[in-house]
Order: structure tokens, then C-alpha cells, then sequence
């Protein structure tokens, strides 16, 4: 019974540790991607730095390690993207074998309890010849206060261990979604500094055209001259 005693302390203290975490690690990734995407559209990617790393979440996190290297190849990008939130993955997950293990041992350790108890009391009642239902009934009920207690720790670990999982896919849903709104900002900023450059040309190309129309109308009369 002390070792369920102590298994009960350990996931109720794992338990809030995490809600605890997710918690204060919550954020609106969607807001946070639109205020970052307009500072970015500013054009100052320094202040933008600087803004994101006063931000709170993991959504913050992960880009505040890659948007310093935002002018590196697409595909170094992204893998820096992919290991930013592999790492925050980790952070996530970390200590949710824990509760995982005393759902799983809780029940067992119940078990074991009563089964221990049981073999007590009818090793008490043969020791001291004294016999009766009303004797076997009340060395199995305190057999049994093991299973429930059991029962009991492996319930709320299991709950808190599916409430963490069920965060953690979430969070990794939303981290992807904020990578995919990251370079679309980025190709939109790239599209943009091409149009100067495209019209340019254009505007060269126009101007070109008009040369050559004009020396092909100043030919036209030398050779009817002729």
C-alpha cells in the first residue's frame, strides 16, 4: 500500500507539472504568424528577430531559430524548421513515460497488493485456527483496498497521459501550419522584389521595340529614295 501511496503522490505531481507547462506555453499561433508576417513585410527582418524572441510559445520558439537564417536555401530552411520542432517536441514529451509506466504498473501493483493480503490472511487464520466468513471477509476487504488504490492512480495517469498526447498533437499540427505560413511570407516577399526587376525589363524591352521602329520608319524613306 505505501508503494500505491507514493505512485499516486509521483503521477498527481507529474500531472500538474505538465498541465502546468501546457499551460503557460499556450499562445495563438494564427496571431502570431500575422503580426510576425507584417513586420517581416516591413521589410526589417532584425526587428522582427527581435520582436519574435519577446514572444511566449512554441510557435515563437521555432522561429525565433530559424528566421535569423531566412536567407539560406529553402531546403536547409526547412530542415532547420523540422529540427526546431523536433526539439520542442522532446520538451513536450519529456516526462510523460512517467505517467505512462504508472498506468500501466498501477493496476499490477493493486493486484499484487491483494494477492499478498489475501495469502496474509489465510496464513492467519490457519496460524491461529480461528475461521468463520465473517474472518475471510475482512482479510479480503483489506486485500482489496490495494486493487482499488490501484485502480485509482492507473485512472488518472491514463488520463493525464491521453490529455498530454492529445496537446502534444496539436501543438505539432499547429507548429507545422505556422513552417507552411512561414514560407509563404517569405515567397510572397521574394515575389515582390522580383516585380521591380520584371518591370524593368519590360520597360526595357519597350524601349528597345520603339528604337527599332523608329529606325525601321527612318530606313523606309532612304529606300524609296532610291
Amino acid at each position: 500500500m505505501i508503494v500505491l501511496i507514493i505512485c499516486s503522490v509521483v503521477t498527481v505531481g507529474y500531472a500538474i507539472e505538465r498541465s502546468l507547462y501546457f499551460y503557460r506555453s499556450r499562445s495563438d499561433s494564427r496571431g502570431f504568424m500575422k503580426a510576425l508576417a507584417a513586420k517581416m513585410k516591413g521589410g526589417d527582418m532584425k526587428v522582427a528577430g527581435q520582436w519574435c524572441d519577446q514572444q511566449k510559445g512554441a510557435a515563437a520558439r521555432v522561429v525565433s531559430q530559424c528566421l535569423p537564417h531566412a536567407d539560406i536555401p529553402t531546403s536547409e530552411l526547412k530542415q532547420r524548421f523540422d529540427t526546431a520542432i523536433e526539439m520542442e517536441q522532446v520538451e513536450m514529451e519529456r516526462n510523460l513515460s512517467v505517467l505512462g509506466t504508472m498506468s500501466n504498473i498501477g493496476p499490477l501493483l493493486g493486484l499484487y497488493g491483494t494477492v499478498v493480503g489475501i495469502i496474509r490472511a489465510f496464513s492467519d487464520i490457519a496460524r491461529t485456527g480461528a475461521g468463520g466468513s465473517a474472518v475471510v471477509a475482512m482479510g479480503v476487504s483489506e486485500a482489496l483496498l490495494t486493487t482499488a488504490a490501484g485502480i485509482i492512480v492507473a485512472v488518472t495517469a491514463s488520463i493525464c497521459f491521453n490529455f498530454c498526447v492529445r496537446r502534444i498533437r496539436t501543438r505539432i499540427i499547429e507548429l507545422e501550419d505556422v513552417r507552411e505560413e512561414f514560407f509563404n511570407v517569405l515567397r510572397g516577399m521574394a515575389r515582390q522584389e522580383d516585380r521591380p526587376a520584371a518591370r524593368a525589363k519590360a520597360d526595357k524591352r519597350d524601349v528597345n521595340a520603339l528604337c527599332d521602329a523608329v529606325v525601321t520608319t527612318a530606313q523606309e524613306p532612304a529606300a524609296v529614295g532610291r
